[in-house]
């Protein structure tokens, strides 16, 4: 069945509209009929089992016939933060985190980005990015990432991480491998950093370490950055079993 989200005032009893740029899709795209049924998704999680009741250029109005159990949150929070990339590499990378359930994704300028958008440009991308993010929830009917609208460099990015976060900063240079803790159910909130094409400087592994991240490598290989963050990223779901079934 397919999916779509709402925000919770789009819903007034047991009906629902739905606006925007999903109407397009469901109508022209998907072709979807009058007594079609559909699955609706507000932003806490809670999703119903809808009916559609009309059709028009402007608005799909549905009928909730039942409410749904939540979407399946991720037993870890799962925070990304990406040195800027080319424009691609960024789109595909955010399309595969939330594939993989990350629940934040983070975006900032280090000293070997080769992409520095200037502010108007920054606004467009995130834009872009949170449209992708839930075109990809949708599809893998899992829960839309919140994408930080700030515009960071790495300094503003490290403080980010709150004392109650693990983080792990995935530099090639360490001599460290990863490996997940031996606690990993006590843990609830992860901050993962993985840096640009050029990869990070000793000054901003530095950094890190100081700010409380530990340092780690992903193996002997140089991997390329995108290559790098869903690597990490799917051993981080792994081991605490965000990937789990139940």
């Amino acid at each position: 069945m397919r999916q779509f989200f709402l925000s919770e005032n789009s819903i007034d009893g047991n009906v629902a509209n739905i606006e925007g740029n999903d109407v397009h899709h469901i109508k022209n795209v998907l072709r979807l009929k009058v007594k079609d049924h559909i699955k609706l998704i507000v932003p806490n999680g809670q999703s119903y089992h809808a009916r559609i009741e009309s059709i028009t250029n402007k608005q799909i109005c549905t009928r909730i016939v039942q409410s749904d159990q939540k979407v399946i949150q991720p037993k870890t929070h799962v925070t990304i933060a990406q040195s800027m990339l080319k424009d691609k590499k960024m789109d595909q990378l955010i399309r595969q985190a939330t594939e993989l359930g990350v629940s934040r994704w983070i975006s900032y300028e280090s000293e070997r980005s080769v992409s520095r958008p200037n502010a108007n440009r920054m606004t467009q991308k995130i834009q872009r990015w949170k449209k992708i993010a839930q075109s990809a929830a949708q599809q893998c009917s899992g829960q839309i990432p919140e994408i930080c609208d700030q515009r960071l460099n790495i300094n503003e990015m490290l403080a980010l991480r709150t004392e109650n976060q693990l983080g792990f900063f995935f530099w090639e240079r360490s001599d460290n491998n990863f490996a997940p803790p031996t606690n990993c159910s006590e843990t609830t909130s992860i901050f993962l950093v993985f840096g640009p094409e050029g990869g990070f400087s000793e000054n901003e592994a530095a950094c890190a370490k100081n700010a409380g991240f530990i340092i780690s490598s992903l193996g002997p290989r140089i991997l390329r950055a995108e290559t790098a963050t869903i690597a990490g990223l799917a051993l981080i779901q792994y081991f605490f079993k965000n990937l789990a079934l139940n």
